[in-house]
Order: structure tokens, then C-alpha cells, then sequence
């Protein structure tokens, strides 16, 4: 691979790749298809690196390119799927040190609405991701999503119906 390549490989790490990362784990569905969604992510980045260079906010065009390749994972992999359904693996949640009882149940609360994110219809779990755990506004993830603001608002809503409603039944 040549300097230039290895040049920006660094800089799209460095700069970006925690939160290109953070986005790929609120989309994929197991720590190795982050991964693979993040390697993928990069690498089509390195195909066309005067893009990347030239783009306003380059976060925002690595989160776009990151999107991209999720959703042609999942239309690449949607007959599969069909066919043998896929399980989303739950992480290991690491053990909660000894405490107080209120960090305790907050933390449960949290593994919960994540596993119930993570369960969201693929249409919704997108804009939760990019809203929740990117802090993009509703415009700019319309933009990434080439959807209108109020499909986004929509979305975002009937998952956050979704999720207390199985909150709710849980109780």
C-alpha cells in the first residue's frame, strides 16, 4: 500500500474512528460485524479518497459511506436471513462492580433498551442509532438516509413507541 493510502488510513482512524466505529456497533449486530462493517466502511473510503478530502464534514461522509455499506450488507444478506433466520448475539455485558442498588437497576434498564433497540425493524433502528448514539439532528440524518425530516421524525418516534410499549409489558 502506498504512503498516501497509509497517509489517510491514519488521519480517517485518528480523527474519526471512534465515532465511525460507535456508529458501526449501534448498527451491526455482533462485535465482529462492526468490525467488518467498519473495515468495509474504510475501505470503500480509500477507493475514491479525493471524496472524502473534498467533503464539508468528513465525519458526516464516513457515517453516510457507513450507512451505505449496512444497508447493502442487509439486502446482500436479506435471503439468507429468510431462510435461516439470524440471532443477534448479545454482548457480554460486563460485570457491574459492587454498589449501590440504584447503579445496579440502572444499568439493567440500560441493557434493556439497547436490547430492545437492537430488536427495532432495521428502517427504525437507523435513525435511533444516528440520533441517539451519534447525536445527529433529525436533518442530518435525513441527509445520510436520503429521507425527508419528517420520515426521519416519524422514525424515530414509532421506536420510541415501540420501545416503551415493551417496556410497559415487561412491567
Amino acid at each position: 500500500m502506498d504512503d498516501q493510502r497509509m497517509s489517510v488510513i491514519s488521519r480517517l482512524t485518528d480523527e474519526h474512528g471512534p465515532a465511525l466505529y460507535r456508529l458501526c456497533r449501534s448498527l451491526a449486530y455482533s462485535r465482529e460485524e462492526a468490525e467488518d462493517l467498519f473495515q468495509d466502511t474504510l475501505v470503500k473510503v480509500l477507493e475514491r479518497p479525493d471524496r472524502w478530502e473534498s467533503a464539508r464534514q468528513p465525519d458526516r461522509y464516513l457515517f453516510a459511506v457507513a450507512l451505505r455499506q449496512w444497508q447493502t450488507r442487509q439486502r446482500k444478506f436479506a435471503r439468507r436471513r429468510r431462510a435461516a433466520p439470524m440471532v443477534p448475539l448479545d454482548d457480554a455485558m460486563p460485570e457491574p462492580s459492587p454498589g449501590p442498588e440504584e447503579d445496579t437497576i440502572a444499568r439493567e434498564e440500560l441493557a434493556r433498551v439497547r436490547a430492545l433497540a437492537d430488536s427495532l425493524p432495521d428502517k427504525l433502528r437507523a435513525p435511533v442509532a444516528l440520533y441517539y448514539g451519534m447525536e445527529l439532528s433529525v436533518a442530518e440524518i435525513g441527509a445520510l438516509l436520503r429521507l425527508p425530516p419528517g420520515t426521519v421524525k416519524s422514525r424515530l418516534h414509532r421506536a420510541r413507541v415501540l420501545i416503551e410499549e415493551a417496556l410497559k409489558n415487561d412491567e
